[in-house]
């Protein structure tokens, strides 16, 4: 249990958060994931609570993650344009999410066993270009191949999620292109919007696809690696990887492909995969001979899931490593890059401008980067003794040597700027790079 494994001095003498307040503050997370005005309400509750109760039972509370009301999410009011809800089979269309001045459609496929007090895995669909002007009815019918795959890898339980984000400032988007790293941070509020509305799980996500969304599968990993329990891209490019491998050090993926492919040509895909394995990094590759761009490698995506679900997310790895290109991809599980030297163009075949490596050994964190100026470090009890001082070495230089205070308005504040609510440490230590 979490309060088993924080230490003494983080309780202290205050008592446990009782049940009814927990429950106040988890429905108060869900209005807080996607309102301004509701997270800086939820903020000062938590520093009230803080004052009150013991951190163990407040952060026990936090992962247990959004108290959501019974049934389907219905349509939210004063959205522009206003939601109206359609059903299609188990696929709920019509529900959006805003991020910046636009707003953003998806759709979800709800197995008729969920329910909202069980945090259900998710199947996430990027979403392809061909949706681009087709009618929900035309949309929800992209949804069966993931969900007869999500069934065939054991996962019935799982929310499938189909965005239109790539539809709309992907590749010739409706909305015009925009570059890959800024497109890659509209998902960030789909799933602070997606955890508003749904009980999931934020240890049993998996992203997965075939061609454009496989590439978008691998993007994806390459700019929040810490999202997501695995990687199932299908008959995908690889191009956009090989100079990012850092970004996969933790991130199981499970690769298809057919010796054939005439479309994604099969040499991308075995060196990327390689140059993973000769790292030690999770990948499996899986090559089909004699099959080319087609049902016999697409139909393998529920081989794939299934074996990603045997191994749910690790949130606190002890060494992260992150290859980055803009800062609009800042998280590496408990580190957050805050400034870089200089900002890159966001395109995917561009190069990285800086590169992080950061392991603990015991109360000891070591720090190597290049072209990083200023982090965040966003620890827990998973990582280390709170209760006892943290050396930090950052490129051969100590940062910091003593105490990193712990409370839960961090943790808070850090789960609602990654929408997870179970990688949020409490213990915050910002620092700049040494010179």
């Amino acid at each position: 249990m979490l309060a088993l494994a924080l230490t003494v001095i983080l309780a202290g003498d205050k008592p446990t958060l009782p049940a009814g307040e927990a429950n106040k503050f988890r429905t108060a997370l869900a209005e807080g994931l996607v309102d301004a005005g509701a997270a800086q309400k939820l903020l000062a509750r938590a520093q009230a609570l803080d004052a009150k109760y013991a951190l163990p039972s407040l952060l026990e509370a936090l992962r247990a993650g959004p108290k959501l009301p019974a049934g389907e999410p219905r349509p939210r009011k004063g959205g522009k344009p206003k939601e109206e809800f359609e059903r299609f089979g188990e696929v709920l269309t019509g529900l959006s999410f805003a991020s910046g001045s636009h707003r953003f459609g998806y759709l979800v496929a709800i197995p008729r066993t969920y329910d909202p007090t069980k945090p259900a895995p998710v199947v996430l669909d990027p979403g392809h270009g061909t949706g681009a002007g087709k009618s929900q009815r035309e949309k929800a019918d992209f949804t069966p191949y993931f969900r007869h795959s999500a069934d065939a890898a054991g996962l019935e339980a799982a929310l499938v999620v189909r965005s239109e984000i790539v539809e709309q400032i992907g590749a010739g988007g409706l909305q015009g292109e925009r570059p890959e790293d800024e497109i890659a941070a509209v998902f960030d509020a789909l799933f602070a919007d997606l955890g508003s509305r749904f009980a999931i799980d934020p240890d049993r996500i998996y992203v997965g696809g075939i061609s454009q969304t496989g590439f978008w599968s691998w993007y994806l990993g390459r700019a929040r690696p810490d999202r997501f329990a695995g990687l199932a891209p299908i008959a995908a490019v690889t191009w956009q990887v090989d100079r990012y491998l850092d970004c996969y050090a933790n991130l199981p993926v499970y690769v298809v492909h057919g010796e054939l492919d005439p479309i994604c040509k099969v040499e991308q895909p075995r060196r990327t995969t390689q140059l993973l394995k000769d790292l030690g990094f999770p990948v499996s590759y899986v090559e089909l001979p004699g099959a080319e761009h087609g049902g016999p490698v697409f139909g393998r995506l529920g081989e794939a899931l299934g074996a990603l679900a045997k191994t749910p997310r690790d949130p606190w790895p002890k060494r992260v490593r992150r290859a980055l290109l803009t800062s609009k991809a800042p998280h590496a599980y408990w580190a957050r890059v805050t400034k870089l030297e200089r900002e890159g163009d966001g395109r995917a075949g561009s190069p990285p401008v800086a590169h992080l490596d950061a392991r603990i050994d015991g109360q000891k964190i070591v720090i190597e980067s290049r072209g990083i100026a200023a982090l965040e470090l966003a620890l827990a009890t998973e990582l280390l003794d709170l209760s006892q001082p943290v050396e930090v070495v950052w490129n051969t230089q100590t940062v910091h040597d003593g105490l990193v205070p712990a409370s839960f308005s961090t943790a808070v504040e850090v789960a609602l700027a990654k929408a997870d609510w179970r990688g949020a440490g409490p213990a915050r230590l910002a620092l700049k790079a040494p010179r």
